[in-house]
């Protein structure tokens, strides 16, 4: 029965299942990659450990996040990697990079986007359409359930 009920809650609010998820975003400036990892919530993940492997699975970085969430380090050499940040306390979020090389004169590429996660605006802003149709169904099972339990009307 306990279980059914949480099924339920989970259910009709989905937000609860996901409202400490964790992302990550990482840009790359002036040849240092700043990292940033934090909740939904858009609190941040302080004291996480992230970890960078090249393609091969080779460990490139293992360094923890400061108290605002966030780790600055030398760039690795240009290619494919993978981060993952992990809390300890059961959150992990994980995305691939891709560090291009770049012309140390291009001005124009000095803060760019290389996680493949969304961004931390796009991740911390609140999910309209996901808030619209659950209400949506709230109502239309509201609805449904008070036609199946309505008494019919007497002919009288």
């Amino acid at each position: 029965m306990r279980y059914s009920l949480l099924f339920l809650v989970i259910l009709f609010f989905p937000t609860l299942a996901f409202a400490h998820a964790m992302g990550v975003e990482v840009r790359l400036k002036n040849n240092q990659i700043h990292i940033e990892a934090f909740f939904h919530d858009d609190s941040p993940a302080s004291g996480s450990l992230v970890t960078i492997e090249d393609e091969a699975g080779n460990k490139v970085l293992s360094s923890k996040t400061d108290k605002e969430g966030k780790l600055q380090v030398p760039a690795p050499p240009p290619g494919k990697y993978k981060i993952k940040v992990n809390d300890d306390a059961g959150h992990l979020a994980s995305s691939s990079l891709i560090i291009p090389m770049i012309d140390p004169s291009d001005v124009t590429k000095q803060n760019i986007l290389i996680s493949k996660s969304p961004d931390r605006e796009e991740f911390t802003q609140t999910p309209w359409l996901g808030v619209t149709l659950g209400l949506v169904t709230i109502v239309m099972f509201g609805f449904i359930a008070r036609r199946l339990y309505q008494k019919p009307k007497s002919n009288s």
